[in-house]
């Protein structure tokens, strides 16, 4: 039986790529398909295993698989945006069929056993990437990565109705000034620093168009951070790559107080430094250590693939 895994045409987002590098880096063999993650519906080829984890999703009713899809469920993320079609019947039927669901995080691990589904907390797939096979020859690790520190703060227009737009287009002015202000006083901070500093920008302006495309990207990031010694940022597919290369990782959790951010982060922010920008200051970078909470579940997100791969 063939093999496939997830990526996201359409996304703007490399961290959903970073994700899917971190399969092929376990899975290691050419002979894989990658399959749109949104129309996962829509597979009416043969009978496929298919390794599906990450975000779900954009595109609720395009779920659950076609039944030509042999699924294994780990570091499986339930956005609560998509709850009402992913926890109907014939979706917990899915999901009973094809039991235990290793979840990302401890809230899709709880929603799913509360309606009483075989669920555990697999962490993510991506703090099993090793620094190894990004780190260019002849490198040695230096400075600070900053990662999107503050793109949850960065003010945006709320076109979802009428009165959210008008209500952010007053908000906006202010939300600007802030995050502004915000950057300002980060940037002048790090100046100060006698050390490197590094950039990059976990998302694109265009859409991406193609599998490879994605991938070529996450590889770029991925070889980015694995230059530096400290990462900051607030993107947690910036954040558990770093930490599982050995990077120390601050994440700035300003701008993440809704409900879909918070269940995102629930049983991953324990792995690193999280703090406001007010308490980023008072850290001393040079007592941060090396997180080593996510260590335990490597070894068993590997064999668990590895052993389905082999069924």
């Amino acid at each position: 039986m063939e093999t496939a895994i997830l990526g996201f045409i359409g996304s703007k987002n490399i961290g959903d790529y970073i994700q899917t590098k971190a399969v092929i880096d376990i899975v290691n063999t050419k002979k894989i398909k990658i399959l749109d993650r949104e129309n996962l519906d829509k597979h009416k080829e043969g009978k496929i295993k298919t390794i599906i984890n990450g975000w779900f999703m954009e595109n609720p009713k395009n779920w659950p698989p076609s039944n030509k899809i042999k699924p294994l469920f780990i570091s499986f993320h339930i956005n609560p945006s998509a709850e009402g079609e992913l926890l109907k019947e014939k979706s917990l039927e899915y999901f009973k069929e094809h039991e235990p669901i290793g979840c990302r995080d401890f809230y899709t691990r709880d929603i799913l056993l509360e309606k009483g589904i075989n669920a555990y907390y697999s962490s993510c797939i991506t703090t099993s990437l090793e620094r190894k096979n990004y780190l260019k020859k002849n490198i040695q690790p230096e400075g600070i990565m900053v990662i999107g520190a503050f793109d949850r703060l960065k003010p945006t227009l709320d076109k979802k109705s009428i009165v959210k737009l008008f209500m952010s287009i007053l908000k906006y002015p202010i939300k600007k000034t802030v995050y502004a202000l915000k950057v300002s006083q980060f940037n002048r901070y790090l100046n100060n620093k006698k050390i490197k500093i590094y950039r990059h920008s976990q998302l694109v302006k265009e859409p991406i168009k193609s599998h490879n495309e994605g991938l070529k990207l996450a590889e770029e990031m991925l070889e980015k951070i694995a230059q530096c010694e400290i990462l900051i940022t607030s993107r947690i597919h910036a954040a558990l790559p770093a930490l599982a290369m050995g990077l120390k990782v601050i994440f700035i959790d300003e701008g993440l107080d809704h409900k879909n951010h918070k269940h995102r982060l629930s049983g991953l922010r324990n792995y690193f430094t999280c703090t406001n920008l007010k308490d980023f200051f008072m850290i001393n970078l040079d007592s941060i250590t090396e997180g080593e909470a996510h260590k335990k579940h490597i070894i068993k997100i590997k064999k668990t693939i590895n052993n389905f791969l082999n069924q």
